[in-house]
């Protein structure tokens, strides 16, 4: 394959997306990985898995918006022009896909059995996130088509935030997960519990994993709906969108800010600082909604929003990874 040919190819798999699917599993590490039952080649091997998946959604949204049009709109800005060029084959994106899908099913399959007890069982927690992972997968821009219905933001939301993390949970511990047949023994208040501490604690990621899908779609209002396609910015138009974004960006902060603050007023007293280490990412925060908002005021029917699904990508990766130190901390 030529250097060409390979550029290519690298840039239409997105590799930078990566850090979408690194954050989960950082979470996940940070939260269990001083855990006895903690499996380093599961979380491992879990972080191997996911990057296929990643790529291949990446493909398939490729393929998919060239399939409907709407790279074909004129203003529409392209991040991947390569398949519209004609560099490379619609067929060819994918079986592109199709193939990093079945890596992601070989790669995974060991994750899916443990030993409890000395016997093999079905890690059913880490079977459920890889089952909606991969609808999630195919059904972005392909198939139901998510994205092209208003649901791109809350579908980015959940799925590349608690649901991911969970999946690198169940992989990493599956005895931490329990069975159908053990939730009666295990209790309906403490399942719901553990589950509502779990999404609570995942609600950060959530936030600033979906802020880059939104920041995508508010630079794409007007070519969206040139080309018949609804999203969750176009929907809430220019203002709607650019409140959204600041709130998807604002909420992480003030979450770590009100956990700061019950942990010093728990009479227990215990540590409380390591929810203040994200806040590092603050001044990028505060300049990124700076500029979205005078691109705003400069033209607030169509503003010409440009870069910000770049400035919160790096955001939710800097505050990430703090975030994960900070758990690990024992946040």
């Amino acid at each position: 394959m030529t250097p060409s040919r390979l550029r290519t190819w690298f840039l239409l798999c997105r590799p930078w997306s990566v850090t979408a699917t690194l954050v989960p599993a950082l979470f996940a590490l940070g939260l269990v990985g001083r855990d006895p039952l903690f499996s380093w080649w599961r979380w491992c091997l879990a972080l191997v898995a996911a990057i296929p998946l990643q790529i291949a959604c990446n493909l398939l949204n490729t393929w998919g918006d060239d399939r409907s049009g709407v790279d074909a709109v004129e203003g529409a800005v392209v991040t991947t022009p390569q398949l519209r060029d004609g560099l490379v084959t619609s067929r060819q994106v994918f079986l592109a896909a199709t193939g990093c899908l079945a890596v992601v099913c070989a790669l995974g399959l060991p994750l899916l059995f443990f030993r409890r007890h000395g016997v093999l069982s079905l890690n059913w927690g880490m079977a459920l996130a890889a089952a909606i992972g991969f609808l999630g997968a195919t059904n972005y821009a392909t198939g139901v088509k998510f994205k092209y219905h208003g649901l791109g933001v809350p579908f980015v939301f959940f799925l590349m935030g608690s649901i991911e993390c969970f999946g690198f949970y169940a992989a990493s511990v599956p005895s931490l997960v329990p069975s159908p047949d053990l939730l009666p023994a295990y209790g309906k208040t403490a399942l719901a519990r553990n589950c509502a501490w779990f999404l609570l604690l995942t609600l950060p990621i959530n936030c600033l994993v979906a802020v880059i899908m939104h920041g995508n779609d508010m630079r794409d209002i007007a070519t969206d709906k040139a080309a018949g396609i609804c999203t969750t910015a176009s929907r809430l138009g220019p203002l709607g969108a650019l409140v959204l974004y600041g709130t998807l960006h604002a909420v992480p902060h003030l979450f770590c800010v009100a956990m700061c603050v019950l942990r010093l007023l728990d009479e227990y007293r215990p540590p409380a600082f390591p929810w203040l280490i994200p806040l590092l990412v603050l001044p990028l925060t505060i300049r990124t909604l700076a500029k979205a908002v005078s691109v705003y005021r400069a033209d607030p029917a169509d503003p010409p929003w440009r870069g910000l699904e770049r400035a919160s990508g790096g955001i939710h990766c800097l505050f990430g990874i703090l975030y994960a130190l900070s758990i690990a901390l024992g946040a």
